[in-house]
């Protein structure tokens, strides 16, 4: 071979080399600036700690939640040592919050471009896990996951309990369907290089039912960042809009999902309400379903309630806060005097004026509520309860009628992940008990699974059923 010829080859190949290690050096740099420093993990604990102990509005049986926070506290401080990734920092520490069992009082898992998914979603139904959308059609929408990598579904759900929040399981089990997606990162494999310079998809096997047949399939992982793409192009399960209207026969259905006033929404969402009561004009009876609904913000109701009233109305609720510098804001905004932290639980009375907004309705309301009403849906639901204002159907609610409220989200730069932590709770005469319905539906397992594949709504039925008896 000539020596034109190999000199040629060896540049060449030192320029592969080259170019692969500057590749391998950037990411290298890249993956460096994600980790989270021991001591950002220690000073959020500490902050946390703070807060718990301090600021947040306890119940008779927090103090046993607070010692086991503390443990747990102490216990993660003494086994920092080095840095590590975001999705290790997250398993490290919200099992702390865990212990607090309050649904908003959480990390949420953090967000990495090239995090590698499962090519499919996934909620989970009374241990149950069923595909919601794919990237994948080897795993419909709707098909039952019975295994993944010879887990089933028991263990996976038992493996990823801990990284949930929330007063009981059914709350938790909400939070468990976006961590099944992101297994191969939770779980991470540890032959797994630490720096890709390119990307590299990973094989599972998971075992399927789809309809009445059971297949055991091969997949491999997408990008968390590709994944919205690469579904386009399947088939989904049906999923609430933020607000729409139905009709069934004479009776209006107002269905809302969980949604925030934020940007344009606030303008569409009364554009909206201000047409639908235009078309109910005459109408009887109006049914609100806010089940699965959790919209924190209580505006969303004020504006919809303001179109049921006919005169001046308000509504009173018991508030607790504790006086702490922590809660300034919150403090101020239910009235509540403050002049030093003392970490004094303080209650009060909270009162809400509600003005009459046209066109307005002056039928008969019916609310349909299921176990995952929450939030400002509950509130609303139970304030028109108390006053006698709206008839409830459908089945008791998980979250507890005296949750915590005033939910602060806050983004962490050093920890790379979103917390949430609440600042009053409120605190009325039903103590621990959650929303119960007047006319209890009951739904099986199968019933939810076919009401989330949009095949059938029991619930619906059974309520519409119930309104135009007139009952």
């Amino acid at each position: 071979m000539k020596i034109g010829v190999k000199l040629f080859i060896i540049l060449i190949i030192s320029g592969l080399v080259l170019t692969f290690l500057l590749s391998w050096s950037i990411e290298y740099d890249k993956y460096r600036k994600k980790l989270v420093d021991p001591n950002e993990i220690s000073k959020t604990l500490n902050y946390f700690q703070s807060i718990v102990t301090e600021a947040y509005p306890k119940t008779l049986d927090s103090k046993d939640k607070e010692r086991r926070f503390i443990e747990a506290v102490d216990y993660v401080k003494s086994k920092l040592s080095k840095k590590m990734s975001a999705i290790e920092t997250f398993k490290m520490v919200q099992p702390i919050l865990s212990t607090l069992e309050d649904q908003n009082t959480r990390f949420y898992p953090p967000y990495d471009p090239k995090y590698k998914v499962l090519p499919f979603s996934t909620v989970v139904i009374d241990k149950r896990i069923i595909v919601t959308s794919t990237a994948n059609e080897k795993v419909p929408a709707g098909a039952e996951v019975l295994e993944i990598d010879g887990k089933n579904a028991e263990e996976l759900i038992d493996s990823l309990i801990d990284y949930t929040s929330g007063e009981n399981y059914g709350l938790r089990e909400q939070q468990i369907g976006d961590l099944i997606q992101l297994l191969p990162e939770i779980f991470r494999n540890p032959h797994r290089p630490k720096v890709e310079v390119l990307y590299r998809s990973e094989p599972h096997t998971v075992t399927l039912r789809i309809g009445d047949k059971t297949e055991k399939v091969n997949v491999e992982t997408v990008s968390i960042f590709s994944y919205p793409t690469l579904s386009s192009s399947y088939d989904v399960l049906p999923s609430r809009q933020p607000f729409e209207y139905q009709q069934s026969d004479e009776v209006g259905i107002m269905k809302f999902g969980t949604f925030s006033l934020s940007g344009t929404m606030y303008n569409r969402y009364r554009e909206f309400l201000t047409q639908k009561f235009l078309e109910m004009k005459g109408m009887h009876d109006l049914l609100i379903d806010l089940r699965g609904c959790s919209v924190s913000d209580f505006t969303v109701f004020k504006e919809f309630f303001e179109h049921l009233i006919s005169e001046p109305t308000t509504s009173q609720r018991s508030v607790s806060v504790v006086l702490s510098a922590y809660n300034l804001s919150v403090l101020e905004k239910y009235g509540i005097e403050y002049k030093s932290s003392t970490s004094e639980l303080v209650t009060t009375l909270y009162t809400q004026k509600f003005a009459p907004r046209t066109p307005s309705f002056n039928g008969k309301l019916w609310i349909l509520i299921d176990r995952h009403t929450s939030d400002a849906a509950l509130d609303f639901a139970y304030m028109l309860m108390k006053m006698n204002k709206a008839q409830i159907i459908g089945e008791s609610t998980l979250t507890p009628i005296n949750h915590t409220t005033d939910v602060v989200y806050q983004y962490s730069e050093g920890m790379k992940m979103t917390y949430s932590y609440p600042k009053a709770r409120f605190s009325d005469k039903e103590g621990n008990s959650v929303l119960v319905p007047n006319y209890v539906v009951n739904v099986s397992t199968e019933d939810r699974i076919e009401y989330t594949k949009g095949t059938r709504d029991l619930m619906l039925d059974e309520a519409l059923e119930i309104v135009k008896k007139g009952e």
